[in-house]
């Protein structure tokens, strides 16, 4: 990742067992990164969302140092099946993603740990995790959903050029963040203006009547070359921004699922 080491401290798998112990009795939290292997475009690489939710918890993480937060391996794979129209895109039946949260969970559980985020970064899992967080809530363990764009909408609207605040799908946004996080892995080149469907405040997918109503992608249809948005429109500061403030936000956020308040400013 672009200019920033993860602390292992953070990591779970990279912790021993008696430490995962007394995080535990020390009232951890664990976020479980969600996302998706799949095409962004013939310009970013396929592990674009999962890579980023992993990146918004590592740095959440470490950002909070009243409490324990254990950042758990990615679940790299997601629900992806209009993307198989693409090379490299691999997806899960939704079943066996229920399965394989709800069985983390449980395992998680099982260690003593009494809290769990779900933190998602692939717009076809967003049901999908929320399902994941009622079926996986038991006794002893409360789960939590989100996807990290809903953390930062006003954050979107002050940065997107073109793309009118919208995650978009390998478009400003997503182009910004990877151009921040590993650009090594960009081609912008690769990809025209041509090929990058429009997003806006209204289009035919955007009507104010139908808020509220999800569509799946139909990229056969709509996006022929795989990118919602304008990806030349991105930038490696606007990823910056956006990570640092999603980063911040879900931070915020798991201090109030835990009940701890922000630490004083300064």
């Amino acid at each position: 990742m672009a200019g920033h080491e993860i602390s292992r401290a953070v990591l779970w798998q990279k912790r021993r067992r008696g430490e995962i112990r007394d995080a535990a009795a020390a009232g951890a939290v664990a976020l479980l990164p969600t996302g998706a292997v799949e095409q962004h475009g013939p310009h970013l690489p396929l592990d674009t969302d999962s890579f980023t939710a992993f990146t918004v918890c590592a740095r959440a993480a470490e950002d909070i140092g009243e409490f324990p937060v254990l950042v758990l391996p990615p679940v790299w794979w997601g629900l992806s099946p209009y993307w198989m129209l693409f090379p490299g895109t691999l997806t899960l039946r939704p079943e066996t993603l229920l399965a394989l949260i709800g069985d983390v969970a449980e395992s998680v559980a099982h260690h003593g740990l009494r809290r769990l985020v779900i933190v998602n970064g692939h717009g076809g899992n967003d049901g999908l995790i929320q399902a994941a967080a009622v079926k996986s809530s038991q006794a002893g363990l409360e789960v939590a959903a989100l996807s990290y764009w809903n953390l930062i909408p006003e954050v979107l609207r002050d940065l997107t050029e073109r793309d009118a605040g919208s995650i978009g799908h390998a478009g400003e946004m997503e182009t910004s963040i990877q151009l921040h996080l590993q650009p090594e892995c960009v081609e912008l080149k690769d990809v025209t203006p041509e090929q990058c469907v429009a997003l806006g405040p209204r289009t035919e997918r955007d009507d104010p009547a139908d808020q509220g109503i999800y569509l799946p992608p139909n990229p056969r249809m709509e996006a022929p070359h795989g990118v919602y948005g304008a990806a030349h429109a991105g930038t490696a500061d606007k990823g910056r921004q956006a990570i640092d403030a999603a980063a911040r936000a879900l931070a915020d956020f798991v201090r109030r699922f835990r009940g701890d308040p922000a630490p004083p400013a300064g």
